[in-house]
Parts: C-alpha cells; structure tokens; sequence
C-alpha cells in the first residue's frame, strides 16, 4: 500500500498552494471610490452645493461600506488559508502513516 503516498503528497501540495492563494488575498484591498467634479468652467454654470454635499456624503458612505467588505472578505480568506493548511498537514501525516506504519 505505499505505492498511494504520492497521491497524500499531491493532496498535500494542493491544499498548501490553496492555503497560500487565500493568504494572498487577504492584502487585497478595494480602493477607494472617488467622484469627480461634474463642474465644467466652460459653460459658466455654477455647481449646485446641495448636490455636491450629496455626492460627497454617498462617496463617505460607500467607501464606508467597501471598507466594511474588505475585512470581511481578508477573515474569510485567512479562514480559508487556515483550513486548507490544516487539510495540508493532515495529508502529510496521513502519508507519513502509510509509509512508516503500513
């Protein structure tokens, strides 16, 4: 039966480049949102402030929101990075006791 450890070691090599896909993601970041200016100096027409205040308060609320998502998104992903190491290790010794116990 130890002619299947290079299957645990393949699953283990699996789960560890999994592991570090979701590490990696967890520096991802979204960026910012940001708006700009809809004056346009050659019309000559003035920018309302109600609307600008608006647009400055939705850009607050969003990037708000997106930095919200953010750190949900890097828990999840170290969640997973953990889980696929876990899964990693597990194959490794799961080989280790076929090749030394079998």
């Amino acid at each position: 039966m130890s002619y299947i450890y290079p299957i645990w070691l393949f699953f283990a090599a699996f789960f560890f480049y999994f592991a570090y896909i979701h590490w990696r993601e967890t520096g991802q970041e979204i960026r910012p949102f940001v708006i700009r200016q809809r004056d346009n100096p050659g019309t000559g027409a003035p920018v309302d402030p109600v609307l600008a205040e608006a647009n400055q308060q939705f850009v607050k609320e969003f990037n708000d929101y997106t930095k919200g998502m953010t750190r949900l998104t890097q828990g999840r992903h170290r969640a997973a990075a953990v889980g696929y190491a876990l899964a990693g290790i597990i194959a490794l010794l799961s080989m280790a006791v076929m090749l030394f116990a079998g």
